[in-house]
């Protein structure tokens, strides 16, 4: 259900570039906590001052989320990866050459007794050097495994799939 908030999309897809954004519904998402969230502290403020600090940080949280972006621009063109990320207004970037990646990485990672179910897939991808770009999760396979074949082709890079979620991994 609450799947696609935070989920990267293809915004763009050409032979030499791969333009990822945010799902909308992150921002819907955000706004509708906002909106909620302040109508539930007007509503508490008479009632009892606590209730006010709980309902003003999910108005917070939903501030937070419907300022929430993120773009990732693989382009060949440049043979650069962009990233750029905003939250409140505060805006960070960086520039990664492509031949600083190594692969485009879709696991299964296994359930842990989770309230999301059974195995979830994520997607990163990972530098030769450091640690690795994380791009997406997801329960379902179908929409990574897509998303990785188009950035594997971009940027010319290895696609790494392993769909095999064992117990002893997670261990």
């Amino acid at each position: 259900m609450f799947d696609s908030i935070g989920s990267l999309r293809m915004r763009a897809h050409s032979e030499r570039r791969v333009e990822l954004d945010l799902a909308r519904t992150t921002q819907l998402a955000g706004w509708a906590m906002l909106l909620i969230g302040l109508y539930l502290t007007l509503q508490a403020w008479p009632v009892s001052r606590y209730l006010v600090v709980i309902t003003a940080g999910l108005a917070l949280f939903g501030a937070l989320l419907a300022s929430l972006r993120r773009r990732l621009t693989f382009d060949r063109g440049d043979g650069v990866l962009r990233i750029e990320q905003r939250v409140l207004g505060f805006t960070s970037r960086a520039v990664v050459p492509l031949f600083h990646l190594r692969a485009v990485v879709i696991a299964a990672q296994p359930a842990r007794d989770s309230i999301f179910g059974p195995t979830r897939f994520v997607a990163y991808v990972d530098k030769r050097v450091g640690g690795m770009i994380p791009l997406d999760e997801s329960r379902r396979c179908a929409s990574l495994l897509r998303m990785g074949e188009a950035i594997a082709e971009v940027a010319e890079l290895r696609l790494e799939y392993d769909a095999t979620a064992t117990r002893a991994a997670a261990d």
